[in-house]
């Protein structure tokens, strides 16, 4: 019977130890997929929780990019231009990875609050060309 006890009890405790680590197995971080073309730009899932979320880039164009993130509640293509780039001095930049090549991945970690930002491209025209997209934190 103590053999039992011993079972059930060591099952709890699992049990206890893999609810507290979270359903998916992938820690805290929410993970989001960006793929970018040279005309686009999409993220997989476009919402996150509040908190750590880790962006895997993959460039699939033919052209370098970079990705930053850009806390802002305007729409996609509102943000103001300036001989092709968005003036950096102008936005909320809160991150960014630059000079991904043609056919490479990238990955950037970042805390993100509650609230509305705008993934982009800002080379010279990327943005314009529609290499931006809506992304939500709840």
């Amino acid at each position: 019977m103590s053999g039992r006890l011993r079972c059930a009890a060591l099952a709890g405790v699992f049990a206890i130890a893999a609810a507290s680590c979270g359903g998916s197995g992938s820690g805290s971080a929410d993970d989001i997929t960006v793929t970018m073309k040279d005309s686009s730009l999409t993220a997989t899932p476009a919402t996150s929780s509040a908190g750590d979320v880790t962006f895997a880039i993959q460039n699939d164009g033919a052209s370098t990019h970079e990705f930053v993130i850009i806390r802002s509640d305007e729409a996609p293509d509102a943000l103001p231009v300036e001989n092709g780039l968005i003036p950096e001095d102008q936005i909320d930049l809160v991150d960014e990875a630059e000079d991904i090549a043609p056919s490479t991945n990238a990955s950037l970690s970042v805390n993100l609050e509650a609230g509305s930002y705008l993934l982009v491209c800002n080379l010279p025209a990327h943005y314009e060309a529609g290499m931006v997209a809506a992304f939500t934190v709840e």
